[in-house]
């Protein structure tokens, strides 16, 4: 796995151990840099949008948060959470306004 990749997956466990503790500023920025740095697979970088399209919908940011979920369905995502939680947003998706 080259370095870039790693360093990628470690800012995403990092912000989502971030979020977990309720550090949603901390944590959005941490995924927010393993977006940019790269992610190993398109399940990494499915659950990364999936968390990033839920912190926007907190912040009332439904633009975002419609480009977030397009982003992570389009990795086609195979991990069972990870669709469920798709399925579940798209309900709500589709009533946002924006």
């Amino acid at each position: 796995m080259p370095m870039k990749e790693a360093e990628g997956a470690s800012m995403l466990q990092m912000g989502m151990l971030a979020m977990q503790k309720g550090n949603i500023k901390q944590g959005e920025s941490y995924i927010r840099q393993a977006i940019r740095k790269g992610l190993p697979d398109k399940e990494n970088e499915a659950a990364a949008y999936l968390q990033m399209c839920s912190i926007m919908m907190n912040k009332r940011e439904f633009r975002a948060a419609k480009d977030f979920y397009r982003k992570a369905k389009a990795c086609n995502p195979t991990t069972p959470q990870i669709v469920d939680q798709l399925k579940e947003i798209g309900k709500y998706i589709t009533r946002m306004p924006g």
